[in-house]
């Protein structure tokens, strides 16, 4: 067994768990305190072979404390730590969709006239009812649509740019909003929650045009999958010698001094359709930080200038089969990669972009 019991109610609590009726006791006032504290539907998860530990949500570390929840729920029997369990995606996968489903409650507290007991999240809040005027809304309605995930492939156009395909343009605000918030009916404000130090832009499929058969035989042929790697000054032969597992060692190559300016701005309308704009951004960091920003045309346009490209062919520890590239803007460290994100064989199937803030 492991911890796969997320219980949502006191009463799967009981029904449950054939714990020491003492235990089971306390577990239900850990669930009562998380539940009511947080608004989260889930905030434990349990190993039903040990009645002495329980594992609280890492989505809730940086807003409490264990000695805080130990102290609010007082336990003196149950031992806790932060951990996601093992309920296939339901630990790290949805860290993300947690924190979207507390901070719509927190939302929905505020405009109530209720007090929000995490002063960071509730200074985010604040600082959404000053920038879009929330106060004057007939009636403030939150819709929680992360679930959707929307699909944003590659399109090889007259550049490769990823877009969903109601897309238009880069404006990113229906396609990436987790939180629309509405006056009434009408959609005003669409909000990007993220969660975690590290997460990601964009996550597009690379297997049609970057085929196994090509690269076993050492040769990239496929017009689009050539475009792909000349943006990036990736090398095609030792591209192939990486996948094929020929590369003796890693190799890490500064390739932006040697960059031609097509190729360079080819990168920058890559990242510009990644990051877009139309939209809120509300990031929770694991220490408890929150980060609030609005993201419009002059945010892109200033987050989006690439100043340098390092490749890293085995990845960082250069063992590795895929990919690395590396590049600073103004605000934020990109790392792209291109790998094999099912474990299958190998060969690379997407390429995903994942950020951190420079000044954050």
């Amino acid at each position: 067994m492991a911890y796969t019991f997320f219980p949502e109610s006191e009463k799967q609590i009981d029904t449950k768990l054939k714990f020491p009726r003492e235990n089971v006791i306390e577990i239900r006032r850990l669930w009562d305190f998380l539940n009511k504290k947080t608004r989260v539907k889930a905030p434990i998860n349990i190993d039903e072979k040990k009645p002495s530990n329980v594992n609280v949500i890492r989505a809730l570390e940086g807003t409490l404390n264990l000695n805080q929840i130990k102290t609010g729920a007082k336990l003196k029997l149950i031992k806790i730590r932060f951990g996601n369990g093992s309920l296939g995606g339901r630990g790290s996968q949805n860290l993300g969709n947690l924190f979207e489903e507390q901070y719509a409650k927190e939302l929905e507290k505020y405009d109530e006239g209720e007090k929000v007991k995490d002063q960071l999240l509730e200074k985010s809040i604040v600082g959404l009812y000053k920038e879009y005027k929330l106060s004057k809304y007939k009636k403030l309605n939150v819709k929680i649509e992360g679930g959707a995930n929307t699909p944003r492939p590659f399109v090889y156009g007259p550049y490769i740019v990823v877009k969903s395909a109601k897309q238009t343009g880069n404006d990113l605000g229906t396609t990436v909003t987790d939180l629309t918030l509405k006056d009434g009916d009408k959609p005003k404000v669409y909000l990007s929650l993220k969660f975690g130090d590290t997460t990601t832009f964009f996550n597009s499929g690379t297997r049609t045009v970057l085929t196994p058969q090509e690269i076993k035989a050492g040769k990239i042929q496929n017009k689009n999958g050539k475009r792909l790697l000349s943006m990036f000054g990736i090398d095609e032969g030792m591209f192939c010698d990486t996948f094929n597992g020929k590369l003796k060692k890693g190799v890490i190559e500064n390739v932006w001094p040697k960059m031609k300016a097509g190729d360079r701005t080819a990168l920058e309308k890559l990242i510009e359709s990644g990051i877009g704009y139309g939209y809120h951004v509300v990031h929770k960091f694991k220490s408890g930080k929150v980060l609030s920003f609005k993201v419009d045309k002059s945010y892109m346009t200033k987050a989006t200038k690439p100043k340098s490209l390092t490749l890293y062919y085995g990845g960082k520890t250069g063992t590795g089969r895929r990919i690395n590239m590396e590049i600073l803007t103004p605000t934020y460290k990109l790392t792209l990669n291109i790998r094999d994100t099912q474990g299958n064989d190998g060969y690379p199937t997407r390429m995903m972009c994942d950020f951190k803030y420079l000044n954050a």
